[in-house]
């Protein structure tokens, strides 16, 4: 059944292929390297590896979680399934839990059930409980400097129950693997009957000789880990001969899989978000309580002003940024986009230098990461901009209104943000 299943996924395969699923040359060139949750066609979404479910899996039900899906909120129709296995799917890049989720994924695993993680970062509390460590975290997002080592992701990837064919392609990188600290050989149980993993599991896979596809036995289910999230990207997948890997990943898994979670997480925390996390211990329960409580009695007391209303005084007319208005306007009208832009990343990043005192020859990790120190701005703004200013430098964007308009507005949002 399941070698019909692979001709059956080669018919969508080269129906998006001839029908465009790629952007055009000069999009594919802006966004190709770009890890975007929200669209899973672009070329590192996670489309083509969803379809092939229903034809390696044809009796199964498919459920899609949300990426905000809390594994603590699991109830005993997925916990427990009677008709045969359940398989939960879980891809992305920072997989963090809370020790309630870890918990509740690991009675999930020991009713028979199976879990296979793709990730770049693991939590450390799963990481010590397994006995191995991911390494190479984070190499997926590398992409801010020319020397981005594509040609090093060629044939990279090795299945252990497959022929000796190595899979790999020209993109963002595919190198994590795994490393060991635990000699110990079986899953043990602690004095209050808990099973818990423990020692070196079964290696399924390799990247460059190295573990990076993992099987742990856990009760009547498996743990299955795997180093490399992006071996499910449509960018992956779409090379030749790459949906071969696909196939031998989920011929890994048991044949009478009935129901399927799929939990695209992308980054996950290890808390969920809202007010509900703040009011969960006492203490810090009790010190809102008593802030919300001075904060009520000043506005009513300490309300009125105690001193004669300040004169509203104009500022001082700046001449030098109507002068450069004026410039941007005449560029703008012109319709040379692309130089307009040059010269607002250019002055942004003089600016940078100025305020923060920041090298600007190299936009690298080190550098977003002193400018987010600096500026006070979330790391997930600084980096959006440098990608911008970077496509910007190479001349690889795509420079129409809208993308100047955005850029405008990102570098003005920062310029406003900024805590200095």
């Amino acid at each position: 059944m399941r070698g019909r299943a692979a001709i059956y996924f080669f018919i969508p395969l080269i129906f998006l292929a001839v029908s465009g699923c790629l952007p055009d040359k000069e999009q594919h060139e802006r966004m190709k390297w770009r890890l975007n949750p929200d669209d899973d066609k672009l070329p590192y979404g996670n489309y083509l590896a969803f379809q092939s479910l229903k034809y390696y899996f044809p009796n199964a039900d498919i459920e899609t979680l949300p990426q905000s899906f809390r594994y603590s909120s699991m109830d005993n129709t997925m916990k427990y399934n009677y008709n045969g296995h359940s398989l939960l799917i879980l891809e992305g890049l920072d997989f963090y839990v809370s020790e309630e989720e870890w918990k509740d994924l690991k009675t999930f695993i020991n009713n028979g059930n199976e879990v296979i993680l793709f990730c770049s970062r693991l939590d450390n509390k799963i990481e010590q409980e397994l006995g191995c460590y991911k390494e190479r975290r984070s190499e997926e997002e590398q992409v801010f400097y020319d020397a981005v080592p594509e040609k090093e992701n060629e044939e990279v990837l090795s299945i252990n129950s497959g022929p000796n064919i190595r899979y790999g392609y020209m993109g963002r990188s595919i190198r994590g693997y795994f490393s060991f600290q635990n000699d110990s050989t079986n899953t043990e149980t602690d004095t209050t009957g808990n099973t818990y993993f423990s020692g070196y599991p079964d290696t399924l896979g390799f990247a460059n000789s190295q573990p990076d596809f993992l099987r742990f036995k856990l009760g009547e289910g498996h743990l299955t880990l795997h180093a490399a999230p992006l071996v499910l990207s449509n960018y992956f997948l779409l090379q030749d001969g790459n949906e071969n890997y696909l196939t031998a990943i989920w011929q890994t898994l048991p044949a009478n899989i009935t129901r399927i979670y799929w939990n695209d997480y992308f980054r996950r925390t290890g808390t969920s978000s809202g007010l509900g996390v703040l009011f969960k211990h006492p203490a810090t329960k009790l010190a809102l309580i008593l802030g919300i409580i001075a904060l009520l009695v000043y506005v009513l007391f300490e309300g009125k002003r105690k001193q004669r209303i300040i004169p509203v005084m104009e500022p001082l007319k700046n001449d030098s940024v109507s002068f450069v208005e004026t410039v941007g306007r005449l560029y703008y009208n012109k319709g040379n986009h692309a130089n307009l832009a040059g010269k607002m990343t250019y002055q942004f990043l003089e600016w940078v230098r100025t305020h923060y005192f920041l090298n600007t020859n190299l936009l690298n990790e080190d550098f977003i990461r002193n400018l987010t120190i600096k500026s006070g701005q979330p790391e997930a703004t600084v980096r959006s901009l440098m990608e911008m200013i970077h496509e910007t430098r190479l001349g690889t964007a795509y420079t129409d209104d809208a993308y100047l308009y955005q850029l405008y507005n990102t570098i003005q949002l920062f310029y406003k943000n900024n805590r200095k």
